[in-house]
Parts: C-alpha cells; sequence; structure tokens
C-alpha cells in the first residue's frame, strides 16, 4: 500500500500562486487587452538638434494605422522630409537641416491602433519637444577697444562675448564641430611690424567658448579658457587647420635655420604625443572625418592619412587639380580647382567614386565654395577680370550654382578687395561676408585704419525660383573673418 506525503507548505504556495495567475489569464483572454495605443520613445525628445541630426523616430508600442499616422503627424514649426517605416517604428528624415534658433513641437492624435485590416483604439495624444542651437557666430574684431579679439555674437542675446586676451592680435581661426573650442594664430602685441603682426611672430593657441555640450554630453569649460598649442621658438608658424572633432591640428610649419625645411606638422590637443612633422607640405585642409588630409603637391593633390608615419603613404592622387576649396559635410564630395591651358579657372566636384563634374568657370580666381547641407548648391566666392582702360581688375562676387545642372541660381556683386571670407550657416539659410572699409584686403587691417564690416546675406528657401539677386543686410559689428558657430 503506498501511502501519500501530504503537500508541504511551499507546494501548496507554489500551487495557489499557479491558480491565481491562471484565473488572471482567463480574465485577459476574456476582457481583451486593455492598454492604450500609445508613442513608447521618441527619439529626439528635449534634445538639442543640431544640422548633422537628419532623421527622427517615433516607436508605438502596438502595430499602428500608418496612414492615419502619417496625416495626424505635425511639426510646429514645420519641417519638410519624408516618413519611412519599419515594423511599428516611424522614422521622419528631414529634406533639409532644422533652422537653427526655434524650438519645435511633434504632435499627433487621433491615429488608431491597426487590427489585421481593420482599426482599433484611439491612440493616447502625444506632444514632443526639441530645439535647436542659437544663431551665433565668431569673427575677429576690429572695434577700437577689442581690435585683434576674437569675439562671439548671439543673435538671440545680441550680446558680444570677448573670448581672446587683450595682449593677442588673431590674424586666424578654425571652430571644432560642436563650438566648444576656437584655435587661432595670434601674435603678441609686443612683437608687431609696423603695426601689423609678422608671419615669424605667430603662435597657435586654443580658447574654449563656453558653449555647454549638447544634452549633457561631454564637460563643461567656461569661456575664455587659453592654452598655447605651438610656440615659434624654432618654426615659424605659416598657417594651421583643426579636425573637425576638436582632436589634431596640422600647421604648416618653417625651420627658422634652415627654410627648405617646410612641412606640415601634426599636433594631438590631448598631448597624447608630441607634435610630429609629416614628409608633405603645400595648400592643404582636413576631411570632414577627421582622419585625412588633402593637399597641393607639385602639379595636383594629394590625400593621405593624418595618422600616417613612415612614407606617409598616398591614398590618392589628383594630378588635375591645383587646390582643394571645401568637401561636402559628408566627405562624399570635394570642390577642386583646375587650372585650365587658356588661364581660366574652373570649379569642379569630386566624388568619392572618382566622378568628376566641372561647375563653374571663370577668367578670374576661385577664392572658396562651400556645399549645401543637402550637397544639392554650391556656394563659389570668386572673381571676374575686367579691363577698364589701360587698367584691369578682379570683380568679386558670391554667387549659389545648381550642382545637377550647373545653373546660376543668384549672384551677388561684393566690394571690389582682396581677401573677403565667407562663411555658410550649418542650417544652410545664410551667408557671411567681410568687408574693409577703405577698400584694402581684409587679410591687412589687423592694426591698420580700416574697420571691418561684416555682412549677412539671406538664403530664401525658394533660391531656384529666384528672379532678383538677394540683397544682403549689413550688421551693426565692426569686424571680418567671419564664422557661423554649430
Amino acid at each position: 500500500m503506498t501511502t501519500q506525503t501530504p503537500p508541504q507548505p511551499l507546494d501548496r504556495l507554489a500551487i495557489t500562486v499557479m491558480a491565481v495567475l491562471a484565473v488572471a489569464i482567463a480574465i485577459l483572454i476574456w476582457s481583451g487587452d486593455r492598454t492604450l495605443p500609445q508613442i513608447r520613445d521618441f527619439s529626439w525628445q528635449n534634445r538639442s538638434v543640431s544640422a548633422e541630426d537628419i532623421a527622427f523616430t517615433l516607436t508605438f508600442n502596438r502595430p499602428i494605422d500608418r496612414a492615419a499616422v502619417e496625416q495626424q503627424l505635425k511639426i510646429v514649426p514645420k519641417l519638410p522630409g519624408k516618413i519611412s517605416w519599419a515594423g511599428s517604428k516611424l522614422a521622419y528624415t528631414l529634406a533639409h537641416p532644422a533652422p537653427y534658433g526655434h524650438t519645435y513641437q511633434v504632435d499627433l492624435q487621433g491615429a488608431r491602433e491597426a487590427i489585421g485590416t481593420k482599426t482599433g483604439k484611439e491612440i493616447v495624444p502625444f506632444r514632443g519637444q526639441f530645439r535647436t542651437p542659437d544663431r551665433m557666430f565668431a569673427y575677429i574684431s576690429s572695434s577700437k577697444t577689442e581690435r585683434g579679439r576674437i569675439v562671439i555674437y548671439n543673435f538671440k542675446t545680441q550680446k558680444p562675448l570677448v573670448l581672446s586676451p587683450e595682449n593677442l592680435v588673431v590674424t586666424d581661426f578654425k571652430v571644432d564641430r560642436h563650438s566648444q573650442k576656437i584655435v587661432f594664430t595670434a601674435s603678441d602685441i609686443r612683437t608687431l611690424q609696423n603695426g601689423q603682426p609678422a608671419i615669424a611672430s605667430q603662435q597657435v593657441y586654443s580658447v574654449s567658448t563656453g558653449i555647454a555640450p549638447r544634452n549633457s554630453d561631454g564637460q563643461f569649460t567656461p569661456p575664455g579658457k587659453l592654452e598655447l598649442i605651438l610656440n615659434n621658438q624654432d618654426y615659424q608658424n605659416v598657417k594651421f587647420d583643426l579636425a573637425p572633432d576638436g582632436k589634431t591640428v596640422v600647421a604648416q610649419r618653417v625651420n627658422r635655420k634652415k627654410p627648405s625645411d617646410f612641412a606640415l606638422w601634426v599636433v594631438p590637443l590631448d598631448k597624447s604625443a608630441p607634435p610630429r612633422p609629416l614628409k608633405q607640405s603645400g595648400d592643404f585642409v582636413i576631411t570632414p572625418d577627421s582622419s585625412q588630409i588633402a593637399a597641393a603637391v607639385g602639379e595636383g593633390v594629394s590625400i593621405f592619412p593624418i595618422a600616417a608615419t613612415e612614407g606617409n603613404n598616398n591614398l590618392d592622387f589628383l594630378p588635375k587639380f591645383g587646390n582643394v576649396l571645401s568637401f561636402a559635410n559628408d566627405g562624399s564630395a570635394v570642390a577642386m580647382v583646375k587650372y585650365n591651358s587658356d588661364y581660366t579657372k574652373s570649379l569642379v566636384i569630386v566624388n568619392n567614386l572618382g566622378s568628376e563634374q566641372q561647375i563653374f568657370k571663370t577668367n578670374g580666381s576661385l577664392w572658396d565654395a562651400k556645399f549645401s547641407p543637402a550637397k544639392d548648391i554650391i556656394y563659389c566666392l570668386a572673381t571676374e577680370l575686367k579691363t577698364k582702360g589701360n587698367n584691369s581688375y578682379e570683380e568679386p562676387f558670391l554667387t549659389a550654382i545648381d550642382i545637377k545642372t550647373q545653373k546660376i541660381l543668384s549672384m551677388t556683386l561684393l566690394p571690389i578687395q582682396q581677401g573677403i571670407q565667407m562663411s555658410l550657416s550649418p542650417d544652410g539659410l545664410a551667408v557671411m561676408f567681410d568687408q574693409a572699409d577703405k577698400g584694402e584686403s581684409t587679410n591687412q587691417i589687423v592694426q591698420g585704419n580700416s574697420n571691418g564690416i561684416l555682412w549677412i546675406l539671406p538664403i530664401p528657401p525658394n533660391i531656384r525660383e529666384l528672379t532678383t539677386p538677394v540683397t544682403a543686410e549689413r550688421l551693426p559689428l565692426a569686424g571680418w573673418h567671419p564664422r557661423w558657430l554649430e
């Protein structure tokens, strides 16, 4: 005869829990799932969004009526774009970067869940929010009290912020991609020659902007923190470029005792390694991914890695071109100058597959070119050679060109002078340029009698439909060398 052991307390507890769960499941099955459809995640919620951010996502907690969502989704102010789906996740890709200086709302209500071919419960009303950075730019002041110093101007607060110290006369500067650091060349005011900075006295510095890292990602540094990057003791610092990621400076330097020693130097800003020379020289620019250098070498342009050491193995050599003007932000294309046999110059775009496209041709000079964020328009700062009597001169102009059709969309004549600087805003909605009020080169007004004049040229969204030139607006600031902050 078999004797059954009575259930132990732990067994009785387990049986009771299983029974309760079974009853709960039965009730849930009988009554249906009462969870309302809703947005579970908005990828840009309360974020600061820059021109690099091109798409946001909305994740739903259950299948949703896609057509209703696409009809009811609203963004204020409006941001044109296109919608794509992956399961219960919606992706909204902007047609153009969100204009800076705004706060945006994303609203969705009235859509319903999808149950097969039918619709179910209405979605919980959703309201999200994100913002873009303030519209700001940096420039070199030419005012009496701040002449030669770097200043940041915020269009929202309309308050200039002076960054560099009063004993340094700045000649050039670059801003990193996130606008937290500015690297510049400057001479001590005591070393000026005839009131002008000499290349031989230039040193390379960095200064913090005081702009907080976006979305609390990174460490905040107060404005005005100065650091010497390269001195001028053994080498003259001729020119430099700052990698977009803000981690590396590449400088063109000349040995004081041996002028034939003229090369590019790589300087890690975190001081993880000492400055080191490369076996290359020439006019140069760092690529958008901060990993390579494009330099004019002989009769062509050489592209080689910053990290290379022995031999600097070239990745590419483009023999047809004289120098590089700029890269598209994603590195997919580069604008270059080609010198033609008839003494004209062509603006040529080369994509990352090696395909070449001549965009524009002039009998004057090509000073600069910038791609629009969408890479469909290029803004070119150029000159046309003019003749008046026995005299020839170059007439500067700023032109917008449709890359696909090579059609000139707009052209603005600029003051007749050398050294004009231009800068395209990160959202692609304005170009800034400078002017010396007495007509000399903007490169020669550091300590002279001229004042710099700063202009802003708004770019309308319908630029392809323009029939008249856009009018530039003069800013109430004295300075030159404007650079938009991102």
